[in-house]
């Protein structure tokens, strides 16, 4: 079988974006793919830096230094077995100061609700462009939400430790949450830096799934709460309306006062909760799993 020849680069710590593509190219057996990107071994920024378990240090084909920045693809291609007939950008902060030589440049943009003048810097460069976050998204560019990793992301039948769980960066908006939820006796678990294993066993082990975007983006942890089959309660977001329905896969907030009130009915309404969690499970299982967009960018790149 003649196997699509993929490159995919970006800041390579041991969690991103990025590793979540990677893993979803590597199950596909009609793809032959390639990996860089500065590499950072197991240290990420989160919080001033953090060290994640060295378990979850996946080492690229061929690293770049950690500090790169101002790189001319050129030097990746001289280690290239092949020329790609796809090269994706997957840009949390890191392309390349040219464009890559591929049958197919894609670009990604990550996080455009802060790296949209980032991004703006070679805009028109790429031959297809991706924008995970609809409300950010530009003429021309084909959405590609976020998505779920159900190798990563799926229920386990563990004890219910927590009401809430909310792990992730800890901007005010969610402090305030969290503090006000503890303040009207609900256990909340808020933390920042566990990943995969140790990220899926603490929601897994909460009543109910907490989100709070940064600035009116939908986060990864929507999709993935809903793959962990995890009540969810949200504050709205322009995006989520097109992707699910509340009050079946979700429960959406505006204010804290009304976040409390959706986590209340989740925990005084098991049944509800257990089926709004599954309709949310089997909507994304057939619809938002990092394999279908792998899958998406394949075609709209007309490699499949």
């Amino acid at each position: 079988m003649n196997k699509i020849k993929v490159v995919i680069s970006g800041l390579i710590f041991p969690f991103t974006m990025l590793h979540l593509f990677w893993r979803a190219f590597e199950r596909r057996e009609d793809v032959d793919l390639f990996v860089t990107g500065p590499f950072t071994g197991d240290w990420i920024p989160w919080m001033y830096g953090i060290r994640l378990p060295q378990k979850y240090v996946k080492m690229p084909n061929f690293p770049l230094p950690a500090t790169s920045r101002a790189v001319s693809s050129k030097i990746v291609e001289t280690q290239l077995p092949w020329k790609p007939d796809l090269w994706l950008e997957i840009d949390a902060e890191f392309h390349f100061i040219d464009k890559p030589n591929a049958t197919v440049v894609g670009h990604i943009h990550t996080d455009p609700h802060v790296l949209r003048g980032w991004y703006n810097q070679i805009k028109g460069r790429s031959d297809i462009t991706f924008c995970m976050q609809n409300c950010y998204r530009e003429q021309g560019e084909y959405y590609l939400p976020y998505a779920a990793d159900p190798t990563i992301h799926y229920p386990m039948d563990l004890p219910k430790e927590h009401d809430c769980c909310l792990e992730g960066l800890q901007y005010d908006q969610r402090t305030r949450l969290v503090n006000f939820l503890r303040s009207r006796g609900k256990t909340v678990h808020y933390s920042t830096g566990a990943v995969y294993d140790e990220y899926r066993e603490l929601y897994n082990k909460s009543r109910v799934a907490l989100s709070w975007s940064s600035l009116q983006d939908t986060p990864s942890r929507v999709w993935e709460a809903m793959a962990m089959q995890i009540p969810l309660v949200t504050n709205r977001t322009p995006d989520l309306p097109t992707l699910f329905v509340e009050g079946d896969h979700y429960l959406g907030f505006d204010t804290i006062e009304e976040a409390n009130h959706q986590v209340d009915k989740i925990l005084s309404d098991p049944d509800f909760a257990a089926e709004m969690a599954h309709n949310a499970y089997r909507k994304v299982m057939a619809q938002h799993t990092w394999d279908i967009r792998c899958e998406s960018i394949l075609h709209t790149a007309k490699l499949i």
